[in-house]
């Protein structure tokens, strides 16, 4: 059984934040890459929300790196996963909440 993944309202905000930053530095195709690596992560996490690790801070919310410079944390309630931040890993992980 699949889970459902439901955005909250800070990670709708961040990927496309994310997105808008990364396609002044990057190419189209690496914007469009990014893009099919988060679908298949989020695949992924609705096959098996346990796959990737518990966060340091929070052991019930996990992270998953999707490409070098940017991060999931998502949460998993009774059989939905709800997706926190996208975060960017160059800043600073104290400022990071969910």
């Amino acid at each position: 059984m699949a889970y459902e993944i439901r955005w909250s309202p800070d990670a709708r905000r961040d990927y496309f934040a994310i997105l808008e930053y990364l396609s002044s530095r990057w190419t189209e195709k690496e914007v469009i890459n990014c893009i099919d690596r988060t679908e298949q992560i989020m695949q992924l996490i609705s096959d098996n929300p346990l796959l990737f690790v518990s966060s340091a801070k929070k052991p019930d919310i996990h992270r998953c790196v999707i490409v070098s410079q940017v991060s999931l944390f998502y949460k998993v309630k009774n059989n939905q996963v709800e997706l926190l931040r996208f975060w960017d890993n160059r800043m600073d992980p104290e400022k990071l909440n969910y």
